[in-house]
Formats: structure tokens, C-alpha cells, sequence
């Protein structure tokens, strides 16, 4: 029996929230195919949605979720892979331009906002999936925490040159090897989350610096270039995300 749309967006919705709240994947998977069935047989009997979740689809999930064992286990195991990708898109591109250096508001700063970043995202699919919010309301939200993510590294690179000393500039020679390694990481991390994403979204914002690098230009001619593909790869990158919420959330057919 084919679902109607409210119910597979409501699974859909209930999937992200649960991911999202730390639970197991066979246990969400198990949790969703449970409520499919219930729906199912609610829809055969002339029943909609709010006869499952009692009317509050928002409460339904909460209990659930406080129903289910949180996988911190789960959630841990990931964060050695995410914190080496958070590190591999901080220095891959400096590396590659030659421009890398250490400093303390560097090591400090840059971890605290990509946590801030993680933190922002994981926030914002919750709501997502509690709230109807609109595809446009959607988007401008995504953009809105990835802009705030790139202005907040641009002042921590400004103040860094007017006001910091670095304690560690690598040679050439070690910055194409930490440059390499960057590359390594989004090789793995593709594998380990079984999509090319790691690697397609530095492929537009480092690429460019990697070509560059063996051509004679200005530096302004350089900063145009590398703005320009690191929008066009941003674009990319939210058009394969709504192309992949489309296939699997009935809510963007």
C-alpha cells in the first residue's frame, strides 16, 4: 500500500530527528518500519496521520526518541573522522598556496567554530524535523550557518595577521606533505561515508590554489579565482544536498 505524502514525509522527518538525537541505525530503521506498518493499516481504515501520533507529531517523536537508548558509543566512534576532515579543510588549501602557518588563536579558534558549525547544523535538522518549515526558509537557514562559519575563520585569519605571531611556518617542502595528507583524509573520509562529497567539495575550493601554484599570476588575479570556485563548489554542494533530500524526502518531490 502507498503511503500518503504527509505519512512518508512524517518517517522521513522522524528518521532525521531520531539520527540526529545519537540513536542506533538499526534501531531507527527498525522504529521506521514499525511506524510505516501502523500507517499503513491507519491509511486502510480511512485514519490519517494524527491517529498514529495522537496529533502532535512533534510529541510522538520526542517520546520516542526518549524511549530509544542514546548510542554515545556511536556518536564518539565519528568523531576522530569528522575532527580529521574539520582539520584536512583548515590547512589543505593554506598548504597548497604555501601560505600555512600555526599559531595559538588558530589552534584555539578553528575548532571551537567547526564544533559551533556541527553544533549549528545538527540543531538546525532537528527543527527541521519538527517543524513544516518551507524549501526557501530552508536554504536561507543553511546559508545563512555557512556564511556566519566563513566570516567568523576571515576574522580569526585577519586578526591573526595583525595581531598574532606564528610559532610554527612548516618549509615548502613539508607543506606539500601536509597538503597531501589533507588529500589522503578526503579520500578516506569519502569511503567512510560512502559518498564522493569529501572529495568533489575540495576538488572546487583547492584545485584552483593547486593549479595556481605552478602558474605565474598576481595575487589579486589568485583571490578572484579561488573566490569564484569556492562559491561555485558551495552551490554544488547545496544543490547535490537538496538532489539527495528530494530522492528521500517525499517533502521535495
Amino acid at each position: 500500500m502507498r503511503l500518503s505524502k504527509e505519512s512518508e514525509e512524517f518517517i522521513a522527518n522522524l528518521r532525521l530527528y531520531l539520527m540526529t538525537s545519537g540513536k542506533k541505525d538499526s534501531e531507527i530503521k527498525e522504529i521506521a518500519e514499525e511506524l510505516r506498518a501502523h500507517l499503513e493499516e491507519a491509511e486502510s481504515r480511512g485514519k490519517n496521520l494524527d491517529s498514529v501520533t495522537g496529533g502532535s507529531p512533534e510529541a510522538y517523536m520526542k517520546n520516542v526518541s526518549s524511549e530509544m537508548i542514546t548510542d554515545f558509543y556511536g556518536l564518539i566512534k565519528f568523531m576522530p573522522m569528522f575532527i580529521l576532515l574539520l582539520i584536512a579543510y583548515f590547512i589543505t588549501g593554506s598548504a597548497i598556496r604555501g601560505e600555512l602557518s600555526f599559531s595559538l588563536l588558530k589552534l584555539a579558534a578553528f575548532p571551537l567554530i567547526g564544533v559551533a558549525s556541527i553544533a549549528a547544523y545538527i540543531v538546525t535538522f532537528r527543527k527541521m524535523a519538527v517543524k513544516k518549515w518551507s524549501k526557501k526558509k530552508e536554504f536561507i537557514i543553511f546559508i545563512s550557518i555557512q556564511l556566519i562559519t566563513v566570516g567568523l575563520m576571515s576574522a580569526v585569519l585577519l586578526l591573526d595577521i595583525f595581531y598574532f605571531e606564528p610559532f610554527y611556518i612548516p618549509s615548502r617542502e613539508v607543506m606539500w606533505i601536509i597538503a597531501a595528507l589533507g588529500v589522503l583524509i578526503f579520500i578516506i573520509g569519502a569511503i567512510w561515508s560512502k559518498t564522493w562529497i569529501t572529495v568533489i567539495l575540495p576538488l572546487f575550493l583547492f584545485g584552483p590554489d593547486f593549479v595556481m601554484s605552478f602558474m605565474d599570476i598576481d595575487e589579486m588575479t589568485a583571490l578572484y579565482v579561488s573566490m569564484g570556485t569556492f562559491v561555485g563548489g558551495f552551490v554544488l554542494f547545496m544543490l547535490y544536498l537538496l538532489i539527495q533530500n528530494k530522492k528521500q524526502n517525499p517533502r521535495y518531490s
